[in-house]
């Protein structure tokens, strides 16, 4: 049944559906205390995910992250209170514009502009990458889905339902991940480090530079000094890839002001 106007624990309206993912639905709330919140709602045989979720995101303070304040039921659904993160999922904040390396339609001054913006949005990802990984957490799941970009192009990581400790094994039912999202090493059902975050950062600086996912049968060879870091990003060996999210935000940032190649 519709839950908007619900009153939850006596303190938060809910207004609207968010967004529904595989495994929950998300609405927005307003407080008593006028704020924004958002309400996270699971299916009762999901409640571990809810669990994990609160376990992981809770007590986690960085502007980057989207935090887990409290948990609550929701007419018998196990439910979180989420901090508001504004603004619209990643991949519909970029859709629009062309792809970074398919840039001929802009001027030179726009396309460098369009450039730096994209890769302060992964800049900010791999500020609360950095953040979670020193606290021995791996999110499991960067996808854009899970990040929101504000209209002034800053962002927040979100979904903490899969996190949990650096090389924690999941019972082999438990899938981890997203589909194309996936690390090679999620594919075969391993446990994660931050290198399998960041192989979901990689996939995200190829989507950016050319407007779609990475066709293993299609080498996209360029000049732009973005590249070796990309290949390095999405290097199938675990053991090769990065695995300093604050080391690949400083090289990001470094390669981010240089001039574009066409």
């Amino acid at each position: 049944m519709p839950l908007a106007g619900t009153l939850v624990d006596g303190q938060y309206h809910l207004v609207r559906p968010l967004g529904r993912g595989a495994s929950s639905v998300v609405y927005f709330a307003v407080g008593r205390d006028g704020l924004a919140y958002a309400i996270k709602l699971f299916p009762p045989e999901l409640r571990s995910h809810a669990e994990r979720e609160l376990k992981h995101g809770f007590g986690l303070h960085h502007p980057r992250l989207a935090r887990v304040l409290a948990s609550t039921t929701v007419q018998d659904r196990p439910s979180l209170v989420l901090a508001f993160a504004r603004g619209q999922e990643m991949f519909s904040r970029y859709a629009h514009r062309p792809p970074l390396r398919l840039h001929s339609s802009l001027t030179p001054e726009i396309a460098q502009s369009e450039r730096r913006a994209y890769l302060l949005t992964l800049a900010h990802l791999l500020d609360a990458l950095a953040y979670l990984h020193s606290a021995g957490i791996v999110h499991r799941d960067v996808k854009p889905e899970n990040i929101i970009v504000d209209s002034d192009g800053s962002a927040r990581l979100v979904d903490f339902d899969l996190s949990g400790p650096m090389g924690e094994r999941f019972p082999s039912l438990m899938r981890i991940g997203t589909g194309a999202f996936l690390s090679p090493e999620a594919d075969r059902g391993e446990p994660l480090g931050a290198e399998s975050d960041l192989y979901g950062v990689g996939l995200l600086l190829h989507w950016g530079l050319f407007g779609e996912l990475p066709d293993p049968a299609a080498a996209h060879v360029t000049s732009d000094p973005l590249d070796s870091l990309r290949y390095a990003l999405l290097d199938p060996s675990r053991a090769s890839r990065p695995n300093d999210a604050m080391q690949v935000r400083e090289e990001l940032l470094r390669l981010a002001a240089k001039p574009l190649h066409t």
